[in-house]
């Protein structure tokens, strides 16, 4: 009996030993692989879910790397790079602004991975000017990540109550914003966009300048005043808050949300939050001045120099696999960057037809010359109209001079 005993005991400890043994070997394969890690400034909800099935997803995939990634706020991104390159805590990738590439590229901060590249990516599978975005003098230094471009959003029982049609022009737009403007009982403003300082209040105002006629290689044409004096229309009616000054995209969606305001210029990322908020609303491209203006925005996943780029390329992979891109685009509610996968999205989602339908007009940022320039004067030009008494006129000509006319 003790001799069972002793060996029933052996036996059990034998097991257990093989059991620990075995969990000890995958702790140290998880240790083993070669960690990567990304930046990126995704903030809402969709995108971080996107963004951890993506991570979770290429983890799984294959037994060499491990990469994990950190929030970094777009207003610090680049600044916060730069810190990281002086005490060399450098990430491995970056999810960035496109607007950001040539910029980082001409600073020597990110690798040259054409030679990768050429064998893995058929570039005409591409928009054309979200791909130009991640090339520079004929040498490619990452790959388009998603795409976006902005329409106007508005809440349909507004537009009831108003007795308010969609408009098609600008003038109309004028109409619409004033008639939807409610200031006694539950008061709420006409329209609302995005002026704060940088990309996002630049990017949101060059619809308005392309809509006069412009061109990217002409942004001091005459007819740019027009889309300054549609905002000083615009605030002196009181269809607009001034507070504008003061939103990024996502307070914009946030005073939507909340009925503060009848319709907005925002992008797809707007769209998970107003669907869970229960608003019936709809979607209708810019009204027309000139022409409808388009402005195509997006990020890029690019390699920074000297890091893991095999892993990065390995990670870059991962994602240009047709299922994968999207299968994550549309958790992150983004554009893809290849038209076939674009063009499928919008036919499923409805809400994305309209944004799909606008990327082969749209233009680029960055194609736009001098466009930290151009932004940098936008930017000015919006902080005197949103809070200053300069007219239109005045704002207008201190934009020309901004940028070099």
């Amino acid at each position: 009996m003790k001799k069972r005993l002793l060996a029933n005991t052996i036996l059990i400890l034998f097991i257990l030993g093989i059991a620990g043994c075995g969990k000890e070997t995958e702790e140290e394969k998880e240790e083993q692989k070669k960690q990567l890690l990304l930046w990126s400034y995704y903030e809402t909800d969709a995108q971080k879910e996107g963004l951890d099935k993506l991570v979770n997803g290429f983890n799984n995939s294959q037994n060499i790397y491990q990469i994990s990634w950190e929030y970094v706020p777009m207003v610090d991104f680049v600044k916060r790079l730069s810190i990281a390159l002086s005490s060399d805590n450098l990430p491995d990738l970056v999810l960035l602004d496109n607007s950001d590439m040539e910029s980082l590229i001409k600073s020597g901060l990110l690798e040259d991975v054409t030679d990768q590249l050429q064998s893995r990516v058929f570039v005409d599978n591409y928009y054309e000017e979200v791909w130009d975005s991640v090339e520079f003098n004929g040498r490619y230094y990452g790959v388009p990540f998603g795409c976006n471009n902005t329409v106007i959003l508005y809440n349909k029982q507004m537009y009831r109550e108003a007795g308010v049609n969609v408009p098609v022009t600008w003038d109309q737009f004028r109409k619409a914003a004033k008639a939807l403007t409610k200031t006694e009982g539950e008061t709420h403003y006409g329209f609302a966009m995005s002026a704060f300082s940088g990309e996002q209040g630049a990017s949101q105002f060059m619809p308005w300048i392309f809509a006069t006629g412009a061109t990217v290689d002409n942004l001091t044409d005459k007819r740019t005043v027009h889309a300054f004096e549609l905002l000083e229309d615009l605030l002196e009616s009181g269809s607009m808050p001034h507070d504008c000054m003061n939103w990024s995209q996502n307070d914009v969606t946030r005073v939507f949300v909340e009925r503060k305001v009848a319709m907005i210029e925002n992008g797809p990322s707007a769209l998970p939050e107003i669907e869970a908020s229960g608003i019936d609303y709809g979607i209708f491209s810019f009204p027309a001045y000139v022409t409808q203006g388009v402005i195509v925005g997006g990020e890029n996943l690019a390699v920074i120099h000297g890091k893991n780029v095999e892993g990065a390329i390995a990670f870059m992979d991962y994602y240009n696999q047709d299922e994968v891109m999207e299968d994550i685009s549309e958790i992150m509610w983004n554009i893809p960057p290849k038209k076939e996968l674009a063009e499928a999205y919008g036919k499923k989602n409805e809400d994305m037809e309209v944004f799909v339908s606008q990327m082969e007009e749209g233009v680029s940022r960055t194609s736009v010359p001098n466009w930290k320039e151009v932004r940098n004067a936008l930017t000015e030009s919006l902080y005197q109209s949103f809070g200053s008494a300069y007219s239109a006129e005045e704002i207008w000509e201190g934009y020309l001079k901004s940028i070099g006319e």
